[in-house]
């Protein structure tokens, strides 16, 4: 018979080991049951990247599923004013430098958080069933076109290039009583589909993506600024390392890939 005081020894040992078993499978429990941290997204982005970045809102949400993207769409020159109203925004995708530049200027974008993403070209798109005869800018002058859609040049970028463009051709003044003006380059694309503009300057990833125009033709890219996408992660966005995260997907192949199926092109090296 063993002196009871091993007994006892023995029975505290064996409880002590049993607590301790139990306290390290509840901590492992715990720790697979802690969710990852989620992140709620909203990205203010020029109204040309709705279609591309709808299909990659699907992509990422296989890389992250526990980020939220969404999405403020518009003419480039409207969201940069929201962010500078304070507008909430993780993230800014322009069409254009300057925009970006504006919001970098008045740091609410820092310098080294944004980089040229996409680059892009403009085109003249004319209803898919029109026999109207347009193959260049000049052609714009005819009495058969009552009416051109472009862009706010203002607001909008691509009317911005369409305005350079028209103005080294010598047309500008001359076509201004023609002109419809859009909010976006959706709603000119939108003018055109529904015939309620003869022309319209849209970017070449609109006219791929509707089936209800074609391109009339390219326009010349010497006669307007390159168009180029920049990216920028907002400084006073609420989630750091998402955004970041998002900011450094939309660099990789996966994405390019979907941008280049939409017509879009890397930056030049």
């Amino acid at each position: 018979m063993r002196p009871i005081w091993k007994m006892g020894l023995f029975l505290l040992l064996t409880v002590l080991m049993i607590s301790m078993a139990a306290c390290g499978n509840d901590h492992s429990k715990e720790d697979a049951a802690a969710p990852a941290e989620k992140a709620e997204l909203t990205i203010s982005a020029a109204a040309s990247l709705t279609d591309a970045l709808n299909d990659i809102q699907k992509a990422y949400s296989t890389v992250a599923p526990n980020v939220t993207l969404r999405f403020n769409f518009g003419a480039s020159g409207a969201l940069q004013q929201q962010i500078e109203q304070g507008a909430p925004a993780d993230l800014f995708l322009s069409a254009a430098t300057k925009n970006m530049k504006a919001l970098v200027d008045k740091e609410l974008i820092q310098a080294d958080q944004t980089t040229t993403l996409l680059n892009n070209e403009l085109v003249a798109v004319v209803p898919k069933d029109s026999d109207t005869r347009i193959a260049n800018v000049t052609d714009l002058s005819s009495d058969a076109v009552k009416f051109v859609a472009i862009g706010i040049p203002d607001s909008v970028p691509a009317g911005q290039y369409a305005q350079e463009s028209l103005t080294q051709a010598g047309l500008w003044a001359s076509l201004r009583s023609k002109m419809v003006q859009g909010k976006d380059v959706k709603q000119v694309l939108q003018y055109v589909e529904t015939g309620n503009a003869d022309v319209g300057f849209v970017y070449k990833t609109d006219a791929l993506v509707s089936g209800k125009v074609k391109i009339a033709f390219s326009v010349d890219p010497a006669t307007y600024k390159e168009i180029e996408y920049p990216i920028g992660i907002v400084a006073a966005t609420s989630h750091p390392d998402a955004a970041k995260a998002f900011y450094d997907y939309l660099q990789t192949d996966d994405a390019m890939k979907i941008f280049t199926e939409y017509g879009f092109s890397a930056p030049k090296a």
